[in-house]
């Protein structure tokens, strides 16, 4: 981390902070014609591009906008934007304020936003969604609703800063912890079936003998490796917190006969699956 970095997670802490909704909020297509040029701001503002390109000036400042850029815009910031005209932005918005409780925030506690305007959210599967959730909150907030946008926005701005902690890392260890994830999550899904290894890599787009390079070497464990692991993981799970016999894991895991299911079970976890119950129960005298 960068000196710079250093001093701004110093100043910047989400302790003993309450944010609270203020002006606008939405979801726009910018048209055509469409330029932004605001009078500097009275609060902050999360503004984030879902698609498109551009450029955004603050304080001189001047900044790319590509999909993934999230800002954090701060009070009296002086802000011009603009799109690129043949592939105009979308983009969500969020307007709030901040207070330490009910008092006013004094000038010599830690500025409660990091100095920083803005970050490119590499990991957008995670972070989309609750931007989303944000602005849908915002823009229809009920009575009883404040203390669930504050702790959606905390969320949103720890991973906001997880980021910029993290963008000096390489493209690439975004793409394989993403690339892995939804491999797993594919797994997941799958259990119960014979699983085709080139289907399941096809979900990534890419061929099982690469998604299993892939895998071996940032996990240890290759493609069939890690659907065994997770079989596995699944079935103490059934075996211990529900009533299904072990006849009935293997069949539902996917495995041809108990033999190789057992067999695979104790290897795994040094007792047979028939004892799964009684060591679960002895665990948690």
């Amino acid at each position: 981390m960068r000196e710079s970095d250093e001093s701004d997670d110093r100043r910047w802490s989400l302790e003993g902070r309450f944010f609270s909704l203020s002006g606008t909020s939405g979801k726009a297509r910018c048209e055509p014609n469409w330029s932004w040029q605001p009078a500097p701001l009275p609060d902050y503002d999360l503004w984030y591009a879902v698609k498109g390109k551009g450029e955004m000036r603050i304080n001189r400042v001047l900044y790319d906008i590509r999909p993934g850029d999230c800002f954090i815009l701060h009070p009296g910031d002086e802000i011009r934007a603009s799109q690129h005209p043949d592939d105009p932005l979308t983009v969500l918005y969020c307007h709030f304020r901040v207070s330490n409780g009910h008092a006013k925030i004094e000038e010599t506690s830690p500025s409660p936003m990091p100095e920083d305007r803005c970050v490119r959210i590499r990991d957008t599967y995670r972070m989309e969604p609750l931007l989303h959730q944000l602005v849908d909150m915002a823009t229809n907030q009920k009575s009883g609703e404040e203390a669930e946008f504050d702790l959606l926005l905390k969320l949103i701005l720890t991973r906001w800063h997880r980021e910029k902690d993290k963008r000096h890392e390489p493209a690439r260890h975004y793409y394989v912890d993403r690339l892995i994830q939804q491999v797993h999550n594919e797994i997941r899904f799958r259990l119960s079936e014979t699983i085709d290894y080139e289907v399941l890599a096809a979900s990534a787009g890419l061929t099982s003998r690469y998604v299993s390079f892939l895998m071996k070497r940032h996990t240890g464990l290759t493609l069939k490796e890690t659907i065994s692991k997770l079989r596995m993981e699944r079935a103490v799970h059934l075996l211990t917190e529900t009533a299904m016999t072990v006849t009935e894991v293997a069949e539902a895991l996917a495995y041809s006969d108990i033999y190789t299911f057992s067999k695979l079970f104790k290897r795994y976890y040094g007792y047979a699956p028939s004892e799964a119950r009684t060591n679960r129960s002895d665990a948690q005298k």
